[in-house]
């Protein structure tokens, strides 16, 4: 993720210093497809860093990473946890863990602009492009036992053979349609909303495999601040 994150900077700072370009970014909302096995409501908060850079008075190059903020399960899964001293008592006790996810998507494509240019006054404006995006998916204890009397972590050790766990890699694609007012000498105020249809949605292991958060289509909701830089 660091090295990611590196070549992303080393990006940013080529095209700024060799062409006009457009850096900000705000909040976002992602709502995965229900997939019928539960009734949780399946949206996930969180920002996104955002960057143009104009092709032309109405085409941009576009691309965007969202972070989306840990989100659980609503389903919980009971585990036993073993003391790490035989002395203690009880030596086994019943925890209940969720599973949370949380993801960093990549994105990236053209964008085109209608009524207006991409630096000018009020305009539409839509895209398509490419997705790339890494998740993890975690199990988290409460803590306290299932009776809500014994906290456990310091005195005991969750079940080596359980897996504790695992990632999700997704590729695929997008479509986005959005509005956007620029005022002078100011910057551009934005949101947009984008549908994503995944290619490729693998888990690493049967732990990420559970998540409730994946689905071969999903949406994601941005409101946003960008400022073009010279």
């Amino acid at each position: 993720m660091k090295q990611l994150l590196i070549i992303a900077l080393s990006f940013l700072i080529h095209f700024q210093a060799s062409t006009q370009v457009s850096l900000g970014g705000g909040l976002s909302l992602t709502n995965f497809i229900n997939n019928g096995t539960t009734t949780q409501k399946l949206n996930m908060p969180g920002l996104h860093a955002h960057i143009e850079i104009p092709r032309s008075g109405d085409v941009t190059f576009y691309g965007r990473v969202n972070i989306l903020l840990p989100k659980a399960n609503e389903q919980t899964t009971t585990s036993y946890v073993t003391a790490i001293s035989p002395n203690t008592n009880p030596y086994i006790l019943a925890v209940n863990s969720q599973l949370k996810t949380n993801y960093f998507l990549f994105e990236g494509g053209n964008r085109y602009y209608i009524g207006n240019d991409y630096d000018n006054g009020f305009a539409g404006y839509g895209g398509s492009g490419l997705l790339f995006g890494i998740g993890k998916v975690k199990k988290s204890y409460d803590k306290r036992d299932v009776s809500g009397v014994y906290a456990w972590e310091e005195l005991y050790a969750t079940d080596p053979a359980e897996i504790q766990e695992g990632r999700i890699l997704a590729i695929g694609g997008f479509l986005q349609g959005g509005v956007k007012y620029t005022i002078p000498a100011t910057g551009t105020f934005y949101t947009d909303l984008s549908v994503y249809y995944l290619l490729l949605a693998n888990g690493s292991n049967n732990t990420a495999g559970q998540t409730n958060f994946i689905s071969p289509f999903f949406f994601n909701f941005t409101l946003g601040f960008k400022k073009d830089l010279y």
